[in-house]
């Protein structure tokens, strides 16, 4: 459609971060295998592109700004699994409840007085049951997506965040993805 471009914006990108992960088995069997389990990850971005001036070529362009975020980096993710996993002689069931989330990223950056287009945080929950009834037979669950979380991108102006409409000329200036659930059924021959 001719609404995004990609440049070459700068010279150089520079991120500094910190992780943190923590795994911790809440209840154990006899064996010391973890019936109930929690898990977590998080991590933080500093990130920083320096922009040119000015960029000639095919299509000119210029910013009002020397620096910016890195594009498609969120300043924020965070994991977190809750895991559930009894044993029943031959049934072996395996619950897992699955959180995500980041936090504003660029998606776009903006140029000259035209800001940039910010995808707006999101956090979604997933739930996954896996059924080992023996050796050779599993029926497993998934439902993702629980949340449905509305996906919605903005724009960054001098007068504050424009809803940013979709470039298909349909008006579309949120969505949901909608949830996901499934069935499988599994055999070892």
């Amino acid at each position: 459609t001719g609404t995004q471009r990609y440049f070459r914006t700068g010279d150089k990108a520079t991120i500094y971060g910190a992780e943190i992960e923590l795994r911790k088995n809440l209840i154990t069997t006899e064996d010391g295998d973890a019936k109930l389990s929690f898990g977590l990850n998080a991590t933080y971005m500093d990130t920083e592109q320096d922009l040119y001036d000015n960029i000639n070529g095919t299509y000119n362009l210029s910013f009002n700004r020397s620096k910016d975020e890195l594009q498609g980096a969120s300043p924020f993710l965070l994991n977190a699994d809750i895991n559930y996993s009894p044993v029943f002689n031959n049934y072996k069931p395996t619950a897992t409840l699955v959180f995500s989330y980041f936090s504003d990223r660029i998606d776009a950056l903006g140029s000259g007085q035209l800001g940039s287009v910010i995808e707006k945080s999101v956090s979604t929950l997933d739930f996954i049951w896996q059924n080992k009834i023996n050796n050779k037979f599993e029926i497993n669950l998934s439902a993702k997506n629980l949340l449905n979380p509305t996906i919605q991108y903005v724009r960054e102006t001098t007068l504050g965040d424009v809803v940013v409409a979709s470039a298909n000329g349909k008006g579309i200036s949120d969505y949901k993805r909608g949830m996901d659930i499934g069935i499988q059924l599994k055999y070892k021959f």
